[in-house]
C-alpha cells in the first residue's frame, strides 16, 4: 500500500532556489484562495445534480465535472485519462472492484491454459445485447479483438503478443501469444479499456465510434443532450444485462478545465462529483465537501532523448544521472503538496510491485557537477522541455528547473495547456524531455505503455535497452509470485540507466456531495468508476 509522507522542515538550500520554488507556491496558493470567491460570481447554465433526468422519469441524475474533453469515444482509440467518457456506455470482460478483486463482467469466465502464460481462453457471458440489440458472440470478440491491434491506441501494445484467436465455440475463444503476458485478466478490465468490448454494427462503422457509442454498458450517448468538447450526456441502455444495477437515470460528464471554477460548480450544486486536485483541496474539505485520494501519478521529467539525437548530453547516462541527484525532491513535494506528496525516484509506489528499498540519488548537487564535467559538460547545457498544465502537471517541472539550474542546467519550458496537443507533441521528437504524469501500474503493464521501445506515446525516441528488455521478457513466462524479484530489477534497471527523473507521486483527487456513494479510490483501484457510484441512502 501506498505510504504518506509526514510533514518535515524544507531543507537549507540557495536563496535562488527558494525563489524560484516560492513562486511557484505563491501560484498554487492564489488559486486555493481564488476558489472561495469564483462560486459566488460563477453563473453556469445548468441544474442542478440530484434532480430529474430525461432517461428515465423519477429516477436520479447524476453531474459530473471532467477537467479535459476527451480525444476519442472509441475505447479503441481514447486515452485512458478519458476512461469515464467510455466507463459508462462499454462494459469491459472483467470488472476491476475497489478491493482489486477480478469479477466477471461480460465474461463468465477466463484463464491460462498450460504454462508460460502463452494461451488465455475466455467464455462470454451468455444472452448478452448491446446498445444497438445485438448479440455479443465469440465472432464479436475474436473481432474486438483484431480492431484494437489494428487501431493503434493505448490498447493495441498490450494486445501486441496476441497472435491467433480460435474460436472455440459460440461463447469461447482461446487466443494464442506469440511470447508470454501474464496480466491478461488486467488488460482485460475497464482500466486499460482492451476487454470494453464493440458491437459488431459499431465496427463495421468504425468513424461513427468517434463520437457516439456502441458498447454493451449500464449507458449509452444521447447525442441530442449531449455537445462535443461540453457536455457528455448518457441515459440507461434498454438492453444491459444486469438492469438492476443501472442507478440513475441520466449520467452527464461535464468539461470543467479549471479547478476553481469546477469546485465552484460543485458547491453550488451544479455538479455531483469533479476530479479535483491538490491546489483545491484544501478549499474542498474546508466547505465540507467529501474529499478521497490515493497517491498514484508520479510526476517529474521524462529524459526522452536518450540516444542524444536532440540534445547530444541526454545521450551520456552519467548526465541524466546527475540530473537526479541535483533535484531536491523532498523538498520539492512539501513546498507544493505538503501531506499529500509522497516524494520519490522510481516509478512505483512503496509497497507496490517492483519497489526497491534503497536511496540512488540522494540530493548531492555537488555529486552532480561531478557527473556532468566527467561527461564533459561542466559549463551545463540547455534543452527544452515540453509540459502542460492538464492536472498541474506543469508545477513539478517548473520547481525542479530552479534545481537545475544551480548545476548548469537550463530548462526552456514550452507549456501546453490542452491534454490532446501536449499527448501529440510529446510524440512528435520534437521534445529532448517532457514533463510527465503517470499512473504506477504493475510492472509488466508499463512496458508497453511507458518505457518498452514500442512505447511510442512515452518512449518517442524508441529508447531500447537489451538488459532492461531481457529481464521484461524473463517475467512473462513466470507466475505472479516468482515474478515479484524480476519486476525489482526491471526497476532497479530503469532508476541506474536514469530515463526518467521522477520527483513525487501525487493523488488523483475526487471531490464529491453528500448526495452519491461508492466512490472509492484505493491502491487497486485508485480511479473509482462511475458505473459504481450510486445515490447515497
Amino acid at each position: 500500500m501506498g505510504i504518506s509522507l509526514s510533514p518535515a522542515a524544507l531543507s537549507a538550500s540557495s536563496s535562488a532556489v527558494s525563489a524560484a520554488v516560492s513562486s511557484v507556491i505563491r501560484r498554487v496558493a492564489a488559486r486555493r484562495a481564488a476558489a472561495a470567491g469564483v462560486a459566488a460570481a460563477l453563473l453556469l447554465a445548468a441544474g442542478c445534480g440530484g434532480g430529474g433526468s430525461q432517461g428515465e422519469p423519477g429516477a436520479p441524475a447524476l453531474d459530473i465535472g471532467h477537467p479535459s474533453a476527451p480525444n476519442s469515444l472509441d475505447p479503441a482509440k481514447i486515452n485512458p485519462a478519458f476512461n469515464w467518457y467510455v466507463n459508462l456506455a462499454y462494459d469491459p470482460l472483467i470488472y476491476r472492484a475497489p478491493d482489486g478483486e477480478l469479477v466477471g463482467r461480460l465474461a463468465e469466465s477466463w484463464r491460462y491454459v498450460g504454462e508460460g502464460n502463452t494461451a488465455f481462453e475466455i467464455t462470454l457471458r451468455p444472452g448478452v445485447l448491446f446498445s444497438d440489440g445485438s448479440p455479443l458472440s465469440a465472432e464479436v470478440l475474436r473481432d474486438n479483438i483484431a480492431y484494437f491491434q489494428s487501431a493503434a491506441g493505448p490498447a493495441a501494445a498490450y494486445l501486441a503478443p496476441v497472435e491467433t484467436v480460435e474460436v472455440v465455440d459460440e461463447r469461447t475463444v482461446r487466443l494464442g501469444l506469440s511470447e508470454p503476458s501474464p496480466l491478461l485478466p488486467t488488460i482485460f478490465t475497464q482500466d486499460y479499456l482492451a476487454g470494453d468490448l464493440i458491437s459488431g454494427p459499431g465496427l463495421a462503422d468504425p468513424a461513427g465510434l468517434a463520437t457516439a457509442t456502441a458498447g454493451a454498458g449500464p449507458y449509452v450517448l444521447d447525442p441530442a443532450q449531449s455537445v462535443a468538447n461540453d457536455h457528455y450526456t448518457y441515459v440507461p441502455n434498454p438492453n444491459y444485462w444486469d438492469r438492476a444495477s443501472v442507478r440513475y437515470g441520466r449520467v452527464t460528464i461535464k468539461v470543467l478545465p479549471n479547478p476553481n471554477s469546477a469546485l465552484a460548480a460543485l458547491r453550488t450544486g451544479q455538479v455531483d462529483v469533479i476530479q479535483g486536485d491538490y491546489t483545491t483541496a484544501s478549499a474542498a474539505e474546508s466547505a465540507g465537501l467529501r474529499v478521497t485520494y490515493t497517491p498514484q501519478v508520479f510526476q517529474g521529467l521524462a529524459l526522452a532523448d536518450r540516444g542524444g539525437e536532440l540534445v547530444p548530453a541526454l545521450g551520456d547516462v552519467r548526465v541524466r544521472q546527475a540530473l537526479n541527484h541535483a533535484v531536491d525532491r523532498q523538498r520539492i513535494t512539501e513546498a507544493l503538496f505538503g501531506r499529500y506528496g509522497t516524494a520519490t525516484e522510481q516509478i512505483v509506489l512503496p509497497g507496490t510491485s517492483g519497489y526497491v528499498e534503497t536511496t540512488r540519488y540522494p540530493y548531492d548537487p555537488d555529486r552532480a557537477r561531478a557527473l556532468l564535467a566527467e561527461a564533459g559538460y561542466a559549463d551545463g547545457f540547455t534543452m527544452k522541455v515540453l509540459t502542460t498544465s492538464f492536472a498541474n502537471t506543469h508545477l513539478v517541472p517548473q520547481a525542479l528547473a530552479a534545481d537545475l539550474e544551480q548545476v548548469g542546467v537550463t530548462l526552456e519550458l514550452v507549456n501546453q495547456a490542452e491534454a490532446t496537443n501536449y499527448l501529440t507533441d510529446m510524440a512528435s521528437r520534437a521534445y529532448p524531455a517532457y514533463g510527465i504524469g503517470y499512473g504506477t501500474q504493475p510492472v509488466h503493464l508499463m512496458g508497453p505503455g511507458l518505457f518498452l521501445p514500442s512505447a511510442a506515446q512515452f518512449n518517442p525516441f524508441g529508447s531500447a535497452d537489451p538488459e532492461l528488455e531481457a529481464l521484461y521478457q524473463q517475467a512473462a513466462a513466470l507466475d505472479d509470485a516468482s515474478r515479484a524479484e524480476v519486476d525489482q530489477a526491471i526497476i532497479s534497471r530503469l532508476v541506474e540507466q536514469a530515463w526518467f527523473l521522477p520527483v513525487v507521486f501525487v493523488p488523483v483527487f475526487f471531490f464529491a456531495n453528500d448526495d452519491v456513494a461508492g466512490i472509492e479510490p484505493t491502491n487497486h483501484e485508485p480511479i473509482p468508476n462511475p458505473v459504481h457510484w450510486r445515490p447515497a441512502a
